[in-house]
């Protein structure tokens, strides 16, 4: 079926119900809105900022960063001079073991 035999067949179908005030706005309004551009997901927008170089250099070097405080923060300290003189003399200490 051709396209003008297909309107010829839709113009003489029409039917008997008379169609609501609003159907026209209806449809146009779902014209409108079916043609409004969707906005991208956040994680698109995540993803495509990690992506760019400066993203990844800003990743990595907080990366750097955070695993310097952590290591920072979980040193051990220095021993005070009593368990530094306790573990010299504990025959038991790893250090002299070997």
């Amino acid at each position: 079926m051709n396209d003008s035999e297909f309107d010829d067949l839709l113009r003489s179908a029409r039917g008997s119900q008379p169609l609501p005030a609003s159907f026209r706005q209806g449809v146009w309004r779902r014209i409108e809105n079916a043609q409004a551009p969707v906005p991208s997901p956040w994680y698109e927008t995540v993803i495509g900022l990690i992506t760019r170089p400066l993203g990844v250099v800003t990743g990595l070097a907080s990366t750097v960063a955070f695993g310097l405080w952590l290591g920072a923060v979980t040193a051990p300290g220095q021993p005070d001079s009593r368990s530094a003189y306790i573990e010299s003399i504990n025959p038991f200490s790893p250090t002299h073991l070997r």
